[in-house]
């Protein structure tokens, strides 16, 4: 009778499945195959017991760790291999030569004798006995020799036994790997051995013998340096001194790396002995905290009896663990970091779109705190990306009109969540500059209206009052949005189209003030990208509009122009609104005493008069006042920082716009 294997070590591969199901009268002692593609997920693998896929989830996470934990170990012994040939190599040299003072030397003895032969030879008085009594004096090897073999020789066998053990670790990390991982296991076996032989791990502190290595490696480096300092002092002076400065320089730097971690917990410098210098000085604040608390009177001592429980946490927690909590406490400074680097590791734009995507969710997440500094901070960093992604999307033709839609508004919700004022610049000119066929959607307007999770905002409103100017088709879905835009009722707006171009001119008024407030608290070249917003919204015969409506602008224009002349020359923003709208003014005021001498309509943008801010005049025909309200002539005289006051606060919420009779 043929003897049949054990069932764990059938290989179920080549066994129909029925022959399985009947191998075994305990379900739990049936052999488990192991899947060729895990990722298939645990509902494809046919466990043989309810317990299968709980250990199978553990299975997984566990040999993750272990193949991490084993191939460090394996890296590690590879280094500590290829440093102790050298450097065991170097120091067999120099103790073959030092080795020698340690012995009695022929040449020595044969040069007595020669003394004593000369002495009788020149001396024929010296008594012969005396000459051939004479011995040799007892040898005895100088101290240095002593010292240096001692040195080196000690350093050569610690180098040589930190060889052997990188070479037991690497056997260890295979025989780890193996025992825990055995291929044709079922589940509920293979876990239990796995969590009993990562005990014995634990248990016998192999991952401290594993830290023990590079420690016994420093120390056999060291004492090879202290041997041949001994070496050249009793050689050659100023050699000693060249390689002892060398040699203190560092070893000072080894100390400095050495207690680097313990002060400054992001340091990516470390030694073998950072670990228990660490300790040493956790264990110090620890008992002074604790000596502190014994001794202060129990009602002043709130503050210091947290400091215990501090470093008690840090001395039982160790280095690794406080370096971990430290970092895992997100300040703003960290959180901007991240934000930086995610940004730029970023390649494709599905991956930059579901970074945008993110953002609002990290604006409103409950761990993140002081948003404001976050994007502040990472503001200027931002701006750029959103430029360019937006540049790929607009001028791009093989990007879908849905995709297009789509990432318009997620950029554009990103920048209001996280109000980004330098972010919302680079969109403005991406969008005006690039995106005609943006402008040309009224579904795009429509979605911005009912995008934004704390209302429309300035991001928003910009390209809204875009569209609202661009689109020539006024059905209903466009009066819908202009009427949600301008905040005005359906009669309102209706006037307003009967009489010209009436709704660009309030879609103008609109949209200024708000820019203009931002473009005062940010730099002064982000106000360039209002060049096309403008641009393109004061297309218009203003002649043809509301005098009530034309009221409104001349008190606009001349708010911006004060606010000119009292920063010239060192704050240009309102010159930058001016000029694209200083059309619309010669327009309204030529043939007055108001009209501007300095330029015309004939005047280029960019000649240098336009910089000037005396040369934009002011409106003071009293006419074209009468019918403006004192809500619609304000500015803020300290502009607030974007997160304390929203772009949708510094959006009129009622029409402010005056409607006159002619």
């Amino acid at each position: 009778m043929s003897q049949e294997a054990p069932p764990e070590l059938i290989d179920v591969g080549d066994l129909p499945e029925q022959r399985i199901n009947t191998a075994a009268s305990d379900p739990r002692d049936v052999p488990w195959k192991e899947p060729n593609q895990v990722s298939q997920g645990q509902a494809n693998l046919n466990f043989t017991d309810s317990s299968g896929p709980l250990f199978n989830m553990y299975i997984k996470m566990a040999e993750e760790e272990d193949n991490k934990v084993a191939d460090r170990w394996q890296k590690d012994a590879d280094g500590i291999l290829i440093f102790t040939g050298l450097f065991s190599a170097a120091i067999a040299a120099l103790v073959a030569v030092s080795v020698q003072d340690l012995k009695p030397n022929s040449q020595d003895t044969s040069a007595f004798y020669l003394g004593k032969i000369f002495q009788l030879l020149a001396d024929p008085n010296v008594s012969r006995e005396s000459i051939l009594a004479a011995q040799p004096p007892p040898f005895s090897p100088p101290k240095s020799a002593v010292w240096v073999n001692s040195f080196w020789f000690l350093s050569l066998v610690i180098s040589l036994t930190c060889a052997l053990l990188a070479t037991l670790l690497q056997q260890w990390a295979r025989r780890y790997v193996t025992i825990t991982q055995p291929q044709r296991y079922s589940p509920h076996k293979r876990a239990p051995i796995r969590a009993f032989f990562a005990n014995g791990v634990e248990t016998f502190h192999l991952p401290w013998a594993v830290k023990a290595l590079p420690a016994l490696l420093h120390l056999s480096l060291f004492l090879f340096f202290s041997g041949l300092a001994v070496f050249l002092f009793n050689t050659h002076y100023t050699v000693f001194s060249a390689v002892i400065w060398w040699i203190g320089l560092a070893g000072g730097v080894y100390v400095f790396i050495t207690l680097m971690p313990i002060f400054w917990h992001d340091s990516p410098y470390y030694a073998p002995l950072s670990s228990s210098a660490f300790l040493f000085y956790a264990g110090i604040q620890y008992a002074a905290s604790r000596l502190v608390d014994f001794l202060w009177d129990h009602d002043y001592t709130f503050i210091p009896r947290m400091w215990p429980g501090k470093y008690r946490r840090r001395l039982f927690g160790g280095m690794t663990k406080t370096v971990q909590d430290t970092g895992s406490e997100l300040s703003a400074e960290i959180n901007s970091r991240i934000l930086t680097w995610t940004i730029h590791a970023l390649d494709e734009d599905k991956e930059v779109e579901q970074f945008f995507e993110a953002i609002p969710g990290f604006c409103g997440s409950d761990v993140v705190h002081d948003l404001e500094r976050v994007f502040a901070k990472v503001d200027q960093t931002l701006a750029p990306a959103f430029s360019r992604f937006m540049s790929r999307t607009l001028s791009s033709s093989l990007v879908l009109e849905a995709d297009r839609t789509r990432r318009v508004i997620t950029c554009v919700k990103a920048v209001n969540i996280a109000r980004l004022s330098r972010a919302t610049m680079s969109i403005f000119g991406r969008v005006f500059g690039y995106g005609v066929e943006v402008l040309q959607s009224v579904d795009i307007g429509r979605s911005l209206r009912s995008s934004g999770d704390r209302g429309p905002n300035l991001c928003s409103q910009g390209i809204i009052a875009g569209v609202i100017a661009s689109v020539t088709e006024r059905d209903d879905r466009w009066m819908a949005l202009a009427k949600d835009q301008l905040g005005v009722s359906e009669e309102v707006l209706q006037d307003y189209l009967a009489h010209g171009d009436s709704v660009l001119l309030a879609n103008l008024i609109h949209i200024t003030r708000p820019l203009f407030r931002l473009c005062l608290e940010d730099p002064p070249n982000m106000a360039y990208y209002l060049l096309f917003v403008l641009r393109c919204i004061s297309k218009f015969d203003i002649e043809n509009t509301l005098p009530g409506l034309q009221h409104d602008f001349c008190v606009l224009w001349n708010e911006i122009a004060r606010e000119a002349r009292r920063h010239e020359p060192h704050h240009h923003i309102p010159r930058w609104i001016l000029r694209p709208i200083r059309h619309l003014y010669i327009a309204l005021h030529q043939d007055t005493h108001a009209a501007p001498t300095a330029f015309d309509a004939s005047t280029v943008n960019y000649d240098p008069v336009l910089f000037v801010s005396s040369s934009y005049p002011s409106c003071n025909i009293p006419s074209h006042h009468s019918d403006v309200t004192s809500e619609t002539c304000s500015l803020p005289t300290q502009p607030a920082t974007p997160f304390q006051v929203s772009a949708s606060s510094l959006l009129p919420q009622s029409p402010p716009y005056c409607l006159s009779s002619h």
